[in-house]
């Protein structure tokens, strides 16, 4: 087990850093909503979370701390298939500072706005070469916080939070400890489950 953490350390080390070197989120809380949002611990470093919604009215929840002109970078991506192509996941960002929004598929506290992000041309290809998967990104966004506080990112598939496989990305710098060298080699058959999708 150590020889291959090494070998999958020194793969990590070895390739170019090129945007794609994200370390994964592992968590234990489902992230299906406000209360059991995942936490982020800092959002410049380079994180994906992969999820497989199954059921209809399913929402990616994910929770951090900002501070006022702090940038929040985000992606938010698919499995490569035709399938994902014409489908367009939605992001809302919320925490103090936005503006109140009550059109929302899913309840906000009455103190959080939300700022919602939608793409606005067709999805990218993506090829990540460490799990050798193919991805469409329909959205990146940079995004300066207003306030210092905590917010909350939310992901679906729209109208109302459809069935689907939906990856959410944060930040830019690639730094990798031994603890996300395990994480990555513990959820490879999830990744490649992720990704299992038929076209």
């Amino acid at each position: 087990m150590k020889r291959i953490l090494y070998v999958l350390l020194f793969l990590m080390i070895s390739l170019p850093l090129t945007g794609y070197a994200h370390a994964p989120i592992v968590s234990e809380l489902p992230g299906s909503c406000i209360s059991c949002a995942i936490p982020v611990k800092n959002i410049q470093i380079s994180q994906v979370l992969y999820k497989i919604l199954n059921n209809e009215n399913s929402f990616v929840w994910l929770t951090f701390e900002g501070e006022k002109g702090e940038v929040l970078k985000l992606d938010l991506g698919t499995p490569k298939t035709r399938k994902y192509e014409a489908m367009r996941p939605i992001a809302v960002l919320l925490g103090p500072g936005f503006p109140v929004r009550s059109d929302l598929p899913f309840e906000v506290p009455a103190e959080l706005g939300a700022i919602v992000f939608e793409p606005t041309g067709p999805p990218r290809a993506f090829y990540e070469p460490f799990t050798n998967t193919h991805s469409w990104i329909h959205l990146s966004e940079r995004i300066v916080l207003p306030e210092t506080g905590r917010y909350y990112l939310v992901a679906y598939f729209p109208p109302n939070g459809m069935a689907g496989n939906l990856f959410v990305a944060v930040g830019t710098i690639e730094r990798f400890t031994a603890q996300d060298i395990a994480n990555l080699f513990r959820i490879l058959p999830e990744i490649k489950a992720f990704y299992s999708d038929t076209p």
